[in-house]
């Protein structure tokens, strides 16, 4: 038999085991009571938002997506718009998602429980249009799909028609055009018109290949390159066969700049 002094000493541990586990316990509870009450509080929830810089994007869309978004909940039972559980970067992210015209989102927090959201919108450059389908957006600048344009506008501003097989993926918010041959195609644009009074109606791309794209131009030219075209000497090659050595364009077919050193042109 365990002597009287051996039990005793179990006994307190026992004891001393059940207190540290009762101080234990009332200390999580309190903790997590603590913590739930934050996360719960509507004191520490954003409950407003100043929304700027938008101009073509109707302020109460954006507000709605942004009510949406907050009203969501983490783990289905904290609100986004809590102030310990709001993530800038997945709200940013969500409005961006949200309207494709948006280039930009920055969201800042203040301690007046109130969100500060400025947006920067897309600069609409022209129609993007897929052959096979008739869908027509507007693109931006940085070749994404912004808005879907309607029916009227389709013939009155600068058109891009994609005859590529991969135009029939492309959806509203996506790149359709990198934006490297966004900006190749604008300098062209603006070459042509600004240098030689020469206006570009139409850009096709992959009539004949996929990789090939055609500039057509109010005088009944066109002027051709690829994906392996140097973009740079191209513009230059453009212009210098345009300034010494075609003096008449009536008759010309087309300018063909895909080589970097060579550049080839033919009249009807």
């Amino acid at each position: 038999m365990k002597s009287v002094l051996t039990q005793y000493r179990t006994k307190q541990k026992r004891a001393k085991i059940q207190k540290f586990l009762l101080r234990f316990g009332i200390f999580f509870i309190l903790v997590a009571g603590s913590v739930l009450f934050l996360l719960l509080s509507p004191q520490l929830q954003f409950e407003s938002l100043v929304l700027s810089g938008n101009a073509l994007v109707p302020s109460e869309e954006i507000t709605r997506a942004a009510n949406n978004f907050l009203s969501e909940r983490v783990a289905r039972f904290f609100p986004r718009r809590g102030v310990l559980v709001f993530r800038p970067d997945a709200f940013e992210s969500y409005i961006l998602k949200e309207f494709p015209e948006l280039s930009a989102a920055d969201v800042s927090r203040s301690f007046s429980r109130e969100l500060t959201l400025h947006v920067s919108e897309r600069s609409p450059w022209g129609l993007y249009c897929k052959m096979n389908t008739n869908d027509c957006f507007y693109i931006a600048q940085d070749g994404v799909l912004a808005a879907p344009a309607p029916q009227l506008t389709r013939n009155a501003v600068f058109r891009i028609t994609d005859q590529r097989t991969l135009s029939a993926f492309y959806i509203l918010g996506e790149k359709a055009i990198e934006e490297s041959d966004a900006i190749f195609l604008r300098q062209a644009v603006d070459l042509l018109t600004d240098h030689h009074g020469v206006t570009v109606r139409e850009v096709i791309l992959g009539r004949v290949f996929q990789d090939q794209t055609e500039l057509l131009t109010n005088e009944g030219w066109y002027a051709l390159f690829d994906e392996r075209t140097n973009k740079n000497r191209a513009l230059e090659n453009l212009a210098l066969v345009l300034d010494q050595h075609i003096t008449d364009r009536t008759a010309l077919e087309y300018i063909d700049i895909r080589f970097e050193g060579k550049v080839f042109y033919k009249k009807r």
